[in-house]
């Protein structure tokens, strides 16, 4: 018997016993009826919109993985796709510490970059994913980078942001001075805190040139803000509550309010930055997702009910599909690279 067939086994005994059973309750029934609003306002055709999505992947190696970040963003006039843009980066994170947690701020610093490209030609952003939770999201190596290894990437970064900004991820341009001046361990821990500023950074540039225009989409969330379940989140008892096409009643939630600090200058750029959060459904047959939003809420949902389709807006869908980058094409590239490495995995012909 393999493995497979012994989880088959499992999975014949145990069906039916796993599953999350919300049992909504009186209390959270009540709160639901007060907080959805179930007119949607009527759709409207946007002038000029541009969606963006990302992508990443990697190959292992043995102690550094090489990676692929991307991001496409597709402009949509009067309701019909008239372009698509895309940006993408290519390179070795060395040693492989942390790389999760790094991988997720680059392929970030691109997404970003992306939707800064002829922001002010657009009336509307369509984003995949939280921005505040994007911001607030902290980076997992937060309490082993030394005050000393703080300092220094804050002093540097002021002295060159807005150069790193004109690049795809201006912070690979700093790697050797890291090298230089934080060898072995400490390396990862600086040049991971240095691609987090930038980070930070794009996305404080975006709330800036993009106020007014933000719609954030996202189809998960671990957000408790209507406080519905002691433990599931909001989007969680929602979709089990099997609502008709809706909202809830917006709250405005500023960045301040998600996280204790932000490093250096941005404890005073971020905090106050605020969105309408709301969560929507768009098809009676479909789920429930959440927004954020600086624009009016009525307003942004007027643009996500004219581009609806199986309750979900096509242009980030069509993002999605266009940007994914699977392991064959990593494989791929990695083969145009003429690239040879050790995985640790040859032994077993994986």
């Amino acid at each position: 018997m393999g493995i497979k067939s012994l989880l088959i086994e499992i999975a014949l005994k145990r069906k039916g016993e796993i599953g999350v059973k919300l049992g909504i309750g009186k209390e959270a029934k009540g709160k639901i009826k007060e907080l959805w609003k179930e007119k949607l306002p009527q759709p409207s055709t946007p002038e000029k919109v541009k969606a963006v999505d990302g992508s990443r992947n990697r190959k292992d190696y043995a102690g550094y993985v090489i990676y692929a970040v991307g991001a496409c963003s597709l402009l949509f006039k009067g309701g019909v796709l008239s372009d698509e843009s895309y940006t993408a980066y290519l390179d070795l994170l060395k040693p492989e510490e942390y790389s999760d947690s790094r991988l997720r701020n680059l392929m970030g610093i691109v997404e970003t970059k992306e939707v800064l490209k002829d922001i002010d030609e657009v009336n509307a952003l369509l984003i995949d994913g939280s921005i505040i939770g994007n911001a607030v999201r902290p980076i997992v190596f937060e309490q082993k980078i030394e005050e000393r290894m703080k300092n220094w990437s804050l002093k540097v970064f002021a002295g060159i942001k807005e150069e790193l900004l004109k690049e795809i991820v201006g912070s690979s341009l700093l790697y050797r001075e890291v090298e230089k001046y934080f060898p072995g361990d400490s390396y990862p821990l600086v040049a991971g805190y240095l691609e987090y500023l930038e980070y930070l950074y794009t996305i404080y540039t975006l709330l800036e040139r993009g106020r007014g225009k933000i719609i954030a989409v996202s189809k998960h969330s671990n957000s408790r803000n209507y406080e519905l379940d002691r433990v599931l989140p909001d989007i969680a008892v929602l979709n089990e509550a099997n609502l008709p096409p809706g909202y809830t009643e917006p709250k405005e939630i500023p960045l301040g309010e998600k996280k204790f600090s932000f490093p250096g200058e941005f404890e005073e750029l971020l905090p106050e930055k605020k969105f309408k959060v709301f969560y929507f459904k768009l098809s009676s047959s479909k789920g429930v997702y959440k927004c954020e939003t600086d624009m009016e809420v009525e307003e942004a949902l007027k643009i996500l009910r004219f581009y609806e389709i199986m309750g979900y807006p096509y242009p980030l869908m069509e993002a999605h599909r266009r940007v994914k980058i699977t392991k064959k094409d990593i494989e791929e590239i990695i083969g145009l690279l003429a690239f040879k490495g050790t995985t640790g995995r040859e032994a077993l012909n994986e």
